[in-house]
């Protein structure tokens, strides 16, 4: 049976609990119990693993492991490992979520294209892979796969056109009578009455219907979910099921084949990313592959700056030197820096200037404290003369930046910049002031893209300048910045382009009425040490002292930067090497404030003035964290924007590297008055790295996070997180967003909840990075304490982008602080949208019973639009329609049946895999009664050009549509994620609900 004739029928619940492996680690008995997280994240490790290694990225053994490759591929990079770990955790938490969006082989082709665009969405790239991912994993935990195959993996399933095995028929009993409370662990090992095609179970709660029991024998049926939760499991099933999700008797009847389902589902993930005929790997390049899992480990190769010093840099001259500064100290010491540094600067008349080129970053710095600046009357400067001879003394696939105030005078020179970049693969960063020295042509700088994201950066667009050109023949990215920014936006790219290992140890603040010493802890695996203090006046103000004395002056301390109100101390503990080197020497020098050790030190303050410290290290030992809060189902799901204050939360924490003999113990958290909270840490079982948990109520508006443990010498280790936590007293829910296609408008809604004490009044904004929306883009709501408002605002599809980015940002009326502020990315499909609408019924089925229901009838109407020929209409099982016509959009629906059946679907797919759903709705029938039909009705199928169809056509079975699916091939109705009706905003959902599968014919 070709998949152009198979329909795989895939159920959805749009509540918790989740109804297939869990979505995380789970405590108590189910402890082994293995989880949609554990299965992914090992997948992935595999997968990635396999790609390094196939292209030659890493060098590796025949006794390598591939789930080790990835940690051999960034060594010791923690700044590298960690964005990787962001990235798998990006897919992992789409995985866990359950939300779908459109079926997987459409999805393959989406993913193709958002690859191949100018300005590819890696995240909504691995949005995409989680939510098919998903689905893969729930096929081997919800079908009979694995009691027919053991842990082999269904190579065909979600490869288009290929022949699949035949699916049990509508009137076919699939299962036997089992004891479903668990109790007698063994009783449901062997219900199965079909070996030799797929079936799966019927689950109490979804809105579909399952079918009656199909013969006179009591003790047979379709087969169930089973379990606890299955609480109308026997009605209208056989009793019991074959859910394979956890280890529990009392919840999975075929918990005994639970690991197999987990192996089977961690192999079939593998095969969707890696597989080269059949996984997503195919659809992608080498390149791409590297930026959706975070592959980005720097090269060995020069780090250049080209600084413009004429007279009208003199207001931002010093914020250049300062940010330079601070990258350098971050990459200085580490396996992570680069070969070699170099400074250019150029002028006018003097067209360049090569001041250094060394490996020392010092010396680096040094010379950037040289750097004064003269002449330049004219404004504009030679500029592409500077760029050029700093592209000569680099090496290969090195990063430039390049500053200035100035148009270039030297612009008949861009082409020859332009080859220079390119023939050595140069990552060129231009950064201009928000205003050039100059009025600015029309068309020039001012016809960039302003796009307003973090740090403020403007990426590129096509223009008329030198730099506009040179940036686009290079593939070279163009920074607007003012004073204020540019540190910001210098740190942040650093980080992404030469991940330096580096940790925050401690931050905290020196008020004016506070002691004037702090001590913090400095472990033995922390080379480099920096004190950045903001606020003292120069380093007569600033000491470190250990219980032996000052460490101030020891010769391993570098002053770095110094100004009226900022000092850096780099190096206050020598290097891990050089202390070594010199250890027999140290143990015979009493004077050791010269050579400290690792343990507690104190920075002390002379004077008041306030400080703000921050102090950083180099060290492969850092960690991660997520704050999670528990759903209905009582499974924990990570927290989409920040926590409520006043919630109940678990925060898990990753810690990368953690050596042999280095223990963690706790979490501080600290508020802004510096009030701190210390929590016991609990470890739990991981694959790759050591995990551990605490839950907490967050009272407070702010935290600051960090972690304690003791190093192998009894020595106290700190390691404080960048990200602080930030409580609202608002929380954001989205209730329904479109599928989006080119040349229409989707609706977008969202509930706001005042989770404060008091009524207050809040405005929202929303804005975009297409400027796509259209109507109302400011809402003002007054809502009262523990009450609710809703809004709803427009985008609008174009031809011109395939994504759009859209931002909410809430304040409290009257204030320009912001209080919450989320993100969303849309795919904007270039097809034409299908849709299919309920125009009529007639007939409600409320306050019947079952006894009394297939004696009353209703009929209804519906209309069919479409541009792309359709491939199949389908209904779900026990009513009849007719169509006026398949061959010409609208299409006319009557549908009619009886109400034993008051929730139907009819399905529409066309031959590009775009599907849209209408739901016929009467009510609810009373089924406390159980019935046992003496005839069945049979669900129909449509194979076009038939163009009237009844419940005599076909045995086959069709549930509600959903939103993400990996059956991939056509027309590929293991479909249905959501449903068009729950995504458009016409039925009331949870987005984060989950999948039943039921895979019936």
């Amino acid at each position: 049976m070709t998949i152009s004739t198979l329909f795989i029928l895939i159920f959805i619940l749009w509540y918790h609990p989740s109804k297939e492996f869990p979505p995380d680690s789970m405590t108590g008995s189910a402890y082994n119990t293995k989880h949609h997280a554990e299965i992914t994240g090992f997948a992935i490790r595999i997968a990635v693993g396999r790609f390094l290694a196939d292209n030659n990225l890493t060098v590796i053994d025949d006794e390598t492991d591939v789930t080790s490759i990835v940690s051999k591929f960034f060594g010791d990079d923690s700044d590298g490992y960690e964005k990787f770990i962001d990235k798998q955790n990006e897919i992992v938490e789409n995985v866990k979520n359950q939300e779908s969006s459109q079926p997987c082989n459409q999805t393959k082709r989406t993913i193709e294209k958002i690859a191949q665009s100018a300005e590819p969405n890696f995240s909504l790239i691995r949005q995409m892979i989680g939510k098919c991912i998903y689905t893969i994993q729930a096929f081997y935990s919800g079908t009979n796969w694995v009691e027919m195959y053991d842990d082999v993996v269904y190579t065909d399933f979600g490869v288009p056109n290929k022949t699949l095995m035949d699916i049990s028929g509508a009137t076919l009993d699939t299962c036997k009578d089992c004891e479903n409370s668990g109790n007698d662990e063994h009783s449901c090992k062997n219900n199965l009455l079909v070996n030799d095609m797929l079936t799966s179970g019927y689950q109490t709660g979804q809105d579909v219907q399952p079918p009656y029991k199909t013969s006179g024998e009591i003790h047979k049926g379709k087969c169930g979910f089973g379990g606890r939760d299955d609480t109308a499991n026997g009605y209208r099933t056989a009793k019991g099921g074959l859910n394979k999700d956890t280890l529990d008797p009392k919840y999975s009847p075929h918990h005994h084949l639970h690991y197999k389902a987990f192996y089977t589902a961690r192999n079939a993930t593998v095969q969707f990313l890696i597989d080269k005929d059949k996984g997503i790997i195919k659809k992608l390049n080498v390149d791409t592959f590297i930026q959706i899992f975070g592959l980005v480990k720097r090269n060995k190769a020069s780090f250049g700056f080209v600084i413009d010093d004429t007279s009208s840099m003199n207001s931002v001259i010093s914020q250049v030197k300062k940010a330079c500064i601070d990258i350098l100290t971050n990459v200085l010491g580490t396996v992570n820096a680069p070969s070699n540094y170099i400074l250019v600067t150029f002028n006018d008349p003097e067209k360049h200037i090569h001041r250094i080129t060394t490996e020392n970053g010092l010396e680096l710095i040094s010379e950037l404290g040289n750097v004064v600046v003269h002449g330049g009357d004219d404004c504009p400067e030679y500029a592409m003369s500077g760029l050029h001879k700093a592209i000569e003394l680099c090496k290969e696939k090195s990063t430039i930046f390049f500053y200035t105030d100035a148009p270039a005078k030297d612009k008949e020179n861009t082409q020859t910049v332009i080859d220079a970049v390119n023939e050595k693969s140069i990552d060129l960063r231009l950064f201009l002031t928000n205003s050039l020295c100059v009025a600015r042509k029309r068309g020039t700088l001012e016809v960039m893209l302003n796009i307003n994201i973090k740090f403020h950066r403007t990426k590129r667009e096509a223009g008329f300048d030198a730099y506009s050109l040179v940036a686009e023949g290079t593939g070279g990215t163009i920074y607007r910045f003012n004073t204020t920014e540019l540190g910001d936006i210098i740190r942040e790219i650093s980080e992404e382009l030469f991940p330096s290992a580096t940790v925050t140890v401690d931050t905290f603040e020196l008020k004016e009425d506070d002691d004037n010493s702090m001590a913090f802890p400095v472990d033995n695996l922390l080379n480099n040490v920096k004190l950045t203090v903001i606020g003292a006046n120069s380093t007569n103000d600033v000491d470190v002292a250990t219980q032996l004395g000052s460490v101030i002056t020891a010769e391993n301390t570098s002053v770095l930067f110094e100004s009226p109100a900022k000092v850096i101390l780099l190096n206050i503990l020598r290097d891990r090497e050089r202390e070594r080197e010199r250890e027999r020497e140290r143990e015979r020098d009493s004077n050791s404030s010269t050579n400290p050790k690792p343990g507690t030190y104190s920075l002390i303050r002379a004077g008041n003035n306030h400080w703000t410290v921050n102090i950083t290290a180099q060290t492969s030992v850092d960690f991660h964290y997520v704050i999670t809060e528990e759903a209905n189902d009582g499974q924990l799901y990570k927290v989409s924007g920040n926590p409520v204050v006043g919630g109940n939360y678990t925060l898990f924490f990753t810690v990368f590297n953690l050596p042999a003999g280095m223990k963690t113990s706790s979490v501080r958290l600290k508020t802004r008055n510096s009030t701190t909270n210390f929590l016991n840490l609990t470890l739990i079982s991981g694959e790759f790295d050591s995990t551990f948990f605490v839950s907490t109520t967050l009272t407070a508006d702010h935290y600051d996070v960090s972690i304690y443990g003791i190093d192998d010498s009894g020595t106290t280790w700190m390691r404080t997180s960048p990200n602080s936590i930030s409580p609202v007293t608002i929380k954001l829910k989205l209730t329904s967003m479109p599928d989006l296609y080119i040349n229409t408008v989707g609706n977008v809604s969202y509930i706001l909840e005042n989770k404060g004490s008091e009524n207050d009044t809040f405005v929202i904004d929303v804005t975009d990075d297409r400027e796509l929306l259209t109507g109302n883009t400011r809402f003002t709501r007054l809502i009262n304490s523990n009450g609710f408002a809703e809004i709803t605002f427009q985008i609008q599809g174009s031809s011109l982008n395939n994504t759009v980015t859209y931002t909410l940002t809430i304040r409290q009326h009257g204030s320009s602080s912001i209080i919450l502020q989320e993100s969303q990315t849309l795919y904007i499909s270039p097809d034409i949208a299908l849709s299919c609408t309920v125009e009529q019924l007639v007939r409600k089925c409320d306050d019947l019973d079952i006894t009394s229901c297939s004696g009353v009838t209703w009929n209804g109407q519906a209309t069919i639009t479409f541009a792309t020929e359709l491939s199949s209409v389908t209904g779900s099982k026990g009513w009849s329609f007719e169509t006026s016509s398949v061959n010409s959009s609208p299409i006319n629906i009557n549908a009619s049946g009886d109400c034993c059946l008051p929730s139907v679907y009819l399905t529409v797919t066309d031959k590009k895999s775009n599907f849209a759903r209408c739901h016929f709705y009467l009510g609810e029938v009373n089924t406390s009664t159980p019935l046992l039909p003496t005839s069945v009705k049979k669900g129909h199928f449509t194979p076009f050009p038939q163009g009237i169809t009844s419940s005599s056509d076909f045995g086959r079975i069709y549930a509600r549509r959903i939103e993400s699916n990996c059956q991939c091939g056509k027309p590929d109705v293991f479909e249905n994620m959501i449903g068009c009706a729950a995504k458009r905003g016409k039925e009331s959902i949870v987005l984060s609900g989950f999948i039943r599968h039921v895979l019936e014919f």
